[in-house]
Order: structure tokens, then C-alpha cells, then sequence
């Protein structure tokens, strides 16, 4: 650890908390950082995981007030979103290497195409139930798959809980986050846990990032909120590109 690396995570730290505060692709910024500073993939992933974890128990704080009418459907998701992130972590801890490393490009594209398109899915989701809440069977399955893959790689996590849930429940956007926040405080514990007690993670990097990351919400609440979404969502999309397209050409 030099003062070089520390001084890029906690730029990308106030930056990732920042974006996650308007936007949301904060991971998409850390984690790529935390493999410049020399953190191998598999390694900055569970890493990356920890790291953001503090920062959705404090969205979840924040928004408590409009979960407190839906206590009873969040209890409801607690054991849906506990077994997808525990199996989301144990696909993690068992992937090989070289496997992580094979696939990290496409799922670095994968989050960055939704960050592209999830306001429009949000839309559109919310407008083909017109009104109406869906089966119970569909919020439970559309959590539990996205809590999967947000175990297993953290990045735009909050994006497909938001399309999935507001697809399911005919609530307001408010809502649907503070049921966002939720399922993915859940995740973040499960995640912390695993990956602290069995994964090969970079404490000294964690200690850097959550303090920036909160910082960075922080901030990103109080100003970033007067920047236009759009040009930021847009910006990371094609920072999301260029990464993935870099990230492809040194893994062939």
C-alpha cells in the first residue's frame, strides 16, 4: 500500500458513493480501481462486496420511513433474500480464478447495459402491471434472482431490484427503493460475512473505501443531486463500455 493507491480508492470511493447517490453504478467505479491499485478480480470483487455493504445498511436507514407501511411484505422477503445471497456467495467462493476472470468482462458489459436501459425498463415494468400488484410467487423470484447475482458480483444490483420490484407491486418509486434498500442490506450482510470469514479480501483496501464511500453520499446527496441524471448515467455507460472492452482484450 502506497500513497498512490490509497489516494485512487478514496477518489474512487467519493466517487462510487457519489454516483450511488444519484444514479447508482458506484461498483462499477471502485471495483475496476481496486484491480488498478493491484487487487486481483476474484480478490477486489469480495472486497468490493464489503466494502459497499456499510452504505446500504445506511440507504436503508433512510428510506425507513417508507418501508414502515410494508413491514410485513419485507419480512416476507427476508428468507428469499437470504438463500440467493447465500448462494450467490458460495457460487463466488467456489468459482476458480481463471473462470472469474474469464467472465468479469461480461459482467462488467452486463451491468453496464443496465445501467443504459434500467430507467426504461423501470417504466415499462411498472406500467405492464397497470396498477396492479402481481403474484406474490413473481416478487419473491424476481428478488431472489437479483439478490443472486448481487452476491455474486455486486455491480448494479440496485438497478435490477428496482425493476424487478416495481414490476411486482403497484407502489411509488419511494417505496420500491425503501424495499430495495432492504433486500440489499440483506445481501450486504450475507456477503460480509462470507466473504470476511472464507474469502481472500483486501482489509487494508476496505479500510479506505467505506469511510470515501460514505463521504461520498454524503456529498453526492447533498450536491451531485443538483447535476442532471442523465448526462452522469450517461457517462457511466460509457466508462462501462470502454472498461469492459479493456478488460476482454487483456483476458484473450
Amino acid at each position: 500500500m502506497n500513497l498512490i493507491e490509497v489516494s485512487l480508492l478514496v477518489l474512487a470511493g467519493l466517487l462510487g458513493g457519489g454516483l450511488n447517490a444519484v444514479a447508482g453504478g458506484g461498483s462499477l467505479i471502485t471495483y475496476p480501481t481496486l484491480m488498478a491499485v493491484g487487487v486481483p478480480p476474484l480478490q477486489a470483487n469480495a472486497t468490493n462486496g464489503i466494502a459497499v455493504a456499510p452504505a446500504y445498511a445506511a440507504a436503508a436507514f433512510g428510506s425507513r420511513e417508507n418501508l414502515a407501511p410494508q413491514k410485513r411484505r419485507a419480512f416476507a422477503l427476508i428468507p428469499t433474500a437470504l438463500a440467493a445471497s447465500v448462494c450467490g456467495a458460495l457460487l463466488l467462493l467456489n468459482t476458480p480464478h481463471s473462470v472469474f476472470e474469464a467472465i468479469v468482462p461480461f459482467l462488467v458489459l452486463a451491468a453496464t447495459l443496465l445501467m443504459a436501459v434500467g430507467p426504461w425498463i423501470n417504466r415499462k415494468v411498472t406500467a405492464l402491471n397497470g396498477g396492479r400488484d402481481l403474484h406474490p410467487v413473481a416478487l419473491h423470484a424476481g428478488v431472489f434472482a437479483g439478490c443472486l447475482y448481487g452476491s455474486y458480483f455486486n455491480a448494479a444490483l440496485g438497478l435490477i431490484l428496482m425493476a424487478v420490484i416495481a414490476m411486482s407491486v403497484s407502489e411509488k418509486l419511494a417505496k420500491v427503493g425503501a424495499l430495495k434498500n432492504f433486500c440489499t442490506t440483506i445481501v450486504g450482510v450475507v456477503t460480509s460475512v462470507m466473504y470476511g470469514v472464507w474469502a481472500d479480501v483486501a482489509w487494508w483496501a476496505i479500510g479506505v473505501l467505506v469511510p470515501a464511500t460514505f463521504l461520498g453520499g454524503y456529498v453526492g446527496a447533498r450536491i451531485f443531486q443538483r447535476i442532471p441524471e442523465r448526462p452522469l448515467r450517461w457517462a457511466i455507460v460509457v466508462y462501462g463500455l470502454v472498461l469492459s472492452g479493456i478488460l476482454l482484450v487483456r483476458s484473450l
